[in-house]
C-alpha cells in the first residue's frame, strides 16, 4: 500500500484528523450548580442548627485527587452564628449526582487545636466533573448538614 493512501486511511479512521474542540474537554465550562470556591465558603445547615465554613483547601479550588479540608463549624442561634462546635461526630461523603456514584475512599475526620475547627483527609474527587461532597455534623443529640458542591476540571 502506498504511504499516502495509508496515511489518508488513517486520518479518516480517527475523525479526519481534527482534535476535539478546548471547550468539550472541559466539564466545568456550563456547569451553574457548583460553588466557587473561596476561603470562609459558608453554608448553613439544612436544619438551621449549625453553620460550616470552609476555612482552607489544599489544593485550592479544588482539584482531581485527593484534598484536604478544614471547616469551622459553629452552632446557630435564631439564625446567627454561634460559638463554635466541639467534639462533633461527623461524616464526609463525595458523590458525582450525575454519575450516580461516589468515591470508595473513606473521609477522615480530625479535630484541630482550633476550637470548632476540623480537618477532613482525603476528600478524593478521582474524576472530572460535579462533585457534592455532603457534611454531616452531629452533637449532643443535634445534628445538621450542608453540602459543598465543585466542578473539578479535567
Amino acid at each position: 500500500m502506498r504511504p499516502q493512501l495509508l496515511g489518508l486511511i488513517v486520518l479518516a479512521a480517527c475523525g479526519g484528523g481534527s482534535a476535539p474542540e478546548p471547550d468539550a474537554l472541559n466539564p466545568c465550562l456550563n456547569e451553574t450548580r457548583a460553588d466557587t470556591f473561596v476561603v470562609g465558603l459558608d453554608k448553613r445547615g439544612t436544619s438551621g442548627m449549625f453553620d460550616f465554613a470552609l476555612m482552607s483547601g489544599d489544593p485550592a479550588p479544588p482539584a482531581r485527587g485527593d484534598n484536604t479540608w478544614i471547616l469551622q463549624v459553629s452552632t446557630m442561634v435564631s439564625g446567627v452564628v454561634g460559638a463554635p462546635l466541639t467534639g462533633a461526630a461527623m461524616t464526609v461523603t463525595p458523590f458525582m449526582p450525575d454519575h450516580g456514584h461516589g468515591t470508595p475512599i473513606k473521609v477522615n475526620v480530625t479535630e484541630t487545636s482550633t476550637a470548632g475547627q476540623y480537618k477532613l483527609s482525603p476528600i478524593n474527587m478521582w474524576m472530572p466533573g460535579y462533585w457534592e461532597t455532603t457534611v454531616t455534623a452531629s452533637e449532643s443529640g443535634s445534628s445538621d448538614t450542608a453540602v459543598f458542591k465543585f466542578c473539578i476540571p479535567d
